[in-house]
């Protein structure tokens, strides 16, 4: 048995995770919140790729749409933080053995820096993605960041179906 095989069986005789296990409106409720969470990241990265691409938010400059919007996908990182380390909690050998579970938190941590690295960006140089030559570039990477966090959403789905559960 590996390391993660016993953190898991640890964590599931916790008394945390005996009482998500056995209290029947708890696993409801986090999912709630986590599925309202992850809809508030993707419309707000779905926003800010749209006034990239040109399509939306016009009347208002990238910096903005970044200051209005990106708030929101942190507050909301927060919030999947904690409801999904509650429901690794409740179910820790679903989650942590789980092969698309391990790719899915690989794409958070890689979803995380991309944010970063496009949030110094923008406030470092406001007009960056309309500058001449660069503005293709710029949209291929909006477009890619928005797939990522879409692969994401379906890896999370994807975990209760993958072959690891069976």
């Amino acid at each position: 048995m590996d390391d993660v095989e016993r953190f898991a069986d640890w964590l599931a005789g916790t008394k945390a995770s005996l009482l998500i296990q056995d209290v029947l409106w708890i696993v409801p409720t986090i999912q709630t919140v986590h599925i309202l969470a992850i809809a508030m990241v993707m419309s707000s990265v779905g926003l800010i790729t749209l006034r990239i691409l040109g399509l939306a938010g016009l009347r208002s400059t990238l910096a903005e749409t970044v200051d209005r919007y990106v708030p929101w996908i942190w507050g909301s990182l927060g919030v999947l933080a904690v409801t999904g380390a509650a429901m690794v909690t409740g179910e820790p050998r679903r989650a942590l053995l789980n092969s698309t579970f391990q790719i899915k938190m690989l794409l958070v941590v890689c979803a995380i820096l991309v944010t970063v690295a496009f949030q110094l960006t923008v406030r470092r140089t406001p007009r960056w993605a309309e500058a001449p030559g660069g503005a293709l570039q710029v949209k291929a990477v909006a477009v890619g960041a928005f797939l990522l966090w879409c692969a994401i959403a379906v890896a999370g789905r994807w975990i209760g179906y993958s072959a690891d559960n069976q």
